[in-house]
């Protein structure tokens, strides 16, 4: 069954989808910042060990530092003594005295291991006698030591341009001593509430308006997912207003949202606005809900126009704008979890359109339950109530109840 909007038929969610990813374009700008501020972000550089990690052979057990040849033959019934030369501790500079042969050095762990010495032997395996330690047990060669250059060698490239620097990559970088790191700068997303319907949140309300909840909940996702929101202010249904705002969007940002006005009703201006200066990817997406939405490019930028209804406009942005952004943000693809729950009623779903379905989860008798969230578009409880979302595809048009369905959490 074909669906229409503005008596054109709608585009289809995964040929609309690709439209936008093929139109989008990774950031290309890059800044530097503090290793603190560099979690999660993407690396702009490759990154070379400038030393070797560790730089100096070290212990990795509290005991004694010893040569193993001299303690082959060690065993609790014939020990083998050692006199203690010296104490080595973490944060200590190597020492300039050698374990020579029958000899010693009480070593910490993370010290560094004295000329001569070529094992660790631990505390329990010794027993101390004044200043002389008894072996009880052989230790091989390099045993309880991590070699100099054992992590990383000096030249090798640790780090390559692209890597998203989780809390362990930027633990590289912190052990190559390196404070200050570039990366790629987050997309800048401006965000256009239009509509004399709706007002910002702490003022107070004319009769006729509502609040403006899609600023906000679409700033939320696109800061979640690699972006730097530029929240703008509410634009009326004017032409002239449009226009200025589209020209301080498209001045100070990669991205413009702008949520509501993509109708087809009089007052519904953006899409000519838009067609007149660029170019239209689409205008309706076979989807419940987001049906009204629009994208398009304008002075090589990417544009869309999400639908004013709150449930429609976030679902949409959750399943359409966050993998373009993580795109534009150079960040992995986004695979959101999923767990498999039984459908507590059955569904019905138009045939034609993919319907994104919010439910809730419950456990009962050991089985997770699924019922559906949704109440209507104009609704953000659809969502802010919801554990997750079901896919129901164009073709299928009733789900009975006791179907096991695949929920991606929300």
């Amino acid at each position: 069954m074909r669906h229409y909007h503005g008596g054109k038929p709608l585009t289809a969610f995964d040929e609309a989808l690709q439209r936008l990813l093929d139109a989008t374009q990774p950031i290309a700008r890059t800044e530097t910042v503090g290793l603190v501020d560099a979690a999660y972000r993407v690396l702009a550089v490759d990154v070379s060990a400038p030393f070797d990690v560790p730089p100096f052979d070290r212990a990795t057990m509290d005991g004694y530092a010893a040569r193993s040849a001299d303690i082959a033959a060690a065993t609790p019934e014939h020990p083998v003594p050692l006199r203690v030369i010296g104490a080595v501790y973490a944060g200590d500079p190597p020492p300039t005295w050698v374990v020579a042969e029958g000899t010693c050095a009480q070593i910490a762990t993370g010290a560094p291991m004295p000329l001569g010495a070529d094992c660790v032997v631990p505390f329990e395996d010794t027993q101390r006698e004044g200043a002389t330690v008894l072996v009880l047990k052989a230790v091989p060669p390099r045993d309880n030591i991590t070699q100099r250059g054992w992590d990383v060698r000096q030249g090798d490239r640790v780090l390559a341009a692209g890597a998203w620097l989780t809390p362990a990559k930027v633990g590289v970088l912190a052990a190559l001593g390196i404070d200050r790191v570039p990366v790629y700068a987050k997309p800048k997303v401006a965000i256009v509430p239009t509509g004399n319907e709706i007002a910002q949140p702490g003022r107070p309300l004319r009769i006729g308006q509502v609040y403006d909840i899609n600023t906000y909940t679409v700033a939320a996702l696109a800061a979640q997912h690699g972006c730097e929101p530029l929240p703008m202010d509410i634009v009326p249904d004017e032409p002239e207003a449009l226009q200025r705002t589209l020209n301080a969007a498209l001045a100070s940002a990669e991205c413009v949202i702008f949520s509501a006005g993509s109708a087809v009703g009089e007052r519904d201006l953006l899409p000519r606005l838009l067609s007149e200066r660029g170019t239209v990817l689409f205008h309706g997406l076979a989807v419940r809900p987001g049906r009204p939405t629009l994208a398009a490019v304008v002075d090589g930028k990417l544009l869309v126009n999400l639908p004013g209804f709150p449930a429609s406009c976030l679902m949409v942005a959750v399943v359409m704008l966050v993998p373009v952004w993580r795109k534009m943000a150079r960040l992995p693809a986004w695979h959101p979890p999923t767990v498999q729950a039984t459908l507590a009623h059955e569904v019905i779903s138009p045939e034609g359109l993919r319907q994104f379905l919010t439910v809730r989860l419950a456990e009962r008798d050991g089985q997770l339950i699924a019922a559906s969230a949704y109440k209507e578009s104009g609704t953000i409880t659809s969502l802010s109530d919801a554990d997750g979302f079901i896919v129901i595809p164009e073709t299928v048009t009733h789900i009975p109840a006791g179907t096991t369905v695949a929920v991606t959490l929300l």
